[in-house]
């Protein structure tokens, strides 16, 4: 038994005839005819009954076409799978963020690649920004979205965006009725502050100083998600990038631009790899539109 057989016993199947099988084939009727019979001869069924020149499928013969079909199926699933790969490389995507991105903006991004990507498997992990850095360097992620500046080796990083802070405060503070909060304004207050693993630590620290309003904070925690979840408690006021301020409660928790402004930085690092993966490649240009998009969303 052999391919040639077999496509010509699917073509008299789904064609109906032998003269039509051949011309699909570009071959002859008396060619289609020998390789019907010689696939009769190896499978020990009569597939066909031949009455003049007309054919008609057995029960043999059709229960063998179901499971040819379902071969053929099976091929073209995988003749899709081969474009796919080499359209988008492995079709496979391993992502690793810090929280603030991986909580909102990373599951943004994957939302849009997968409407366009269905076919590809994506998995992502929130790790510290140490982690995201190793797992470049070492090629264990495909791409890290980090908060602080990549000096791995091994990884090429770009900018991803650059935002000004806000103030978190709990929704009924008496500060939330102003349209932006000062340095000075958060004297005595109870802060819940970015802990000295994010860059942004020593600028908040040098402002907080020049203010007068350098009190001990009450909680520090790396993660802004977490100052918004412990300031929509009422347990402080925070200073926080502005993806934390993504899908939080308007009930709880305020959001006002602080001043002077302290910048919160965001990239891309990818493992330095001699060819591009084209799966890395559409995801990072759909991270960089929806990027654009917040952005311009903000500045309105």
């Amino acid at each position: 038994m052999n391919q040639r057989q077999i496509e010509a016993f699917r073509l008299v199947m789904l064609r109906g005839s032998m003269t039509a099988a051949a011309a699909e084939l570009g071959t002859s009727q008396p060619s289609i005819s020998r390789l019907i019979a010689e696939l009769e001869d190896e499978t020990g069924l009569a597939l066909f009954v031949r009455n003049g020149g007309r054919i008609r499928a057995t029960d043999a013969g059709s229960a063998f076409y179901r499971e040819v079909d379902r071969s053929f199926v099976g091929l073209e699933k995988l003749a899709h799978s081969a474009r796919e790969i080499r359209q988008l490389g492995s079709g496979r995507l391993r992502l690793v963020a810090a929280p603030v991105l991986a909580l909102s903006f990373v599951p943004a991004v994957i939302e849009r690649f997968l409407a366009a990507y269905p076919r590809v498997a994506v998995s992502l992990e929130m790790r510290s920004e140490g982690t995201i850095q190793r797992w470049a360097s070492s090629a264990y992620c495909d791409v890290g979205f980090a908060t602080t500046t990549p000096d791995a080796f091994g990884v090429t990083s770009a900018e991803l965006y650059r935002l000004p802070s806000q103030c978190a405060l709990p929704a009924r503070h008496p500060l939330a009725a102003r349209k932006r909060i000062a340095a000075a304004d958060l004297r005595g207050e109870r802060l819940i502050l970015p802990s000295y693993a994010d860059d942004t630590r020593a600028s908040i620290d040098r402002v907080l100083r020049e203010a007068y309003a350098d009190q001990v904070p009450a909680i520090e925690t790396p993660y802004g998600a977490t100052i918004c979840a412990l300031v929509s408690r009422g347990l402080g006021i925070g200073i926080v990038n502005p993806l934390a301020t993504l899908d939080t409660s308007p009930k709880r928790i305020a959001f006002r631009p602080f001043s002077p402004d302290i910048v919160f930085r965001g990239y891309t690092v990818c493992p330095q790899l001699q060819q591009t993966n084209p799966v890395v490649r559409a995801f990072l240009e759909l991270a960089n539109e929806t990027m654009a998009r917040e952005l311009s969303a903000w500045r309105k």
